[in-house]
């Protein structure tokens, strides 16, 4: 199945529009990649400048042109500023599957949102880029990440020890997965 994001998918939920990064979005993503509680787990530096933010931009624009990777912006429907991210990256095309990864200022946490963009991006993943499993990978200390991934139907395959190395220490990696056709069973 041949993929393009040609024109960009914006996608919309009850309470959101998803819609494409651009570069007028680089103070918005500097705001969430800069808040050490949002990037607490990341196991890299958040974003110290916003020219550290302009260059994620231009990566995540990049990606989207060549059909190597896709990211939403997050925004409410009634505002168009972008609250947080989530898309797909390490995009395995000929094994069908890719990671999806997200993030959302903490004023916004626990009101469903991520939830409610992680499942539109899901479910455009399986219908539109034809994937057959998504995966995520995430520090096992970040739980409310875990839940969100649980609620969604994923389970965890695995644990991977010792295998990321930050500041000076090894940390273990979760690894969390969905098939299409439990995606689908769950829907029904």
């Amino acid at each position: 199945m041949a993929v393009s994001f040609d024109p960009f998918p914006v996608l919309e939920t009850q309470r959101l529009r998803l819609r494409a990064i651009t570069s007028g979005d680089a103070e918005s993503i500097f705001r969430i990649q800069s808040d050490p509680e949002v990037t607490r787990y990341f196991g890299r530096p958040g974003d110290g400048a916003l020219a550290d933010s302009e260059r994620r931009v231009a990566e995540i624009e990049k990606g989207v042109r060549e059909n190597t990777s896709i990211r939403w912006g997050v925004t409410l429907r009634d505002g168009g500023e972008i609250i947080g991210s989530v898309g797909f990256w390490r995009w395995n095309k000929p094994h069908r599957w890719a990671e999806v990864g997200y993030d959302l200022l903490p004023a916004f946490w626990n009101q469903g949102i991520m939830s409610e963009a992680v499942r539109a991006v899901v479910s455009f993943g399986f219908a539109s880029m034809d994937l057959h499993r998504v995966e995520a990978q995430l520090d096992p200390e970040n739980r409310a990440s875990a839940r969100l991934l649980e609620r969604l139907g994923f389970a965890r395959d695995g644990l991977l020890r010792e295998n990321w190395y930050y500041e000076g220490k090894f940390t273990d990696t979760a690894v969390y997965g969905l098939l299409r056709r439990d995606a689908a069973g769950a829907a029904a």
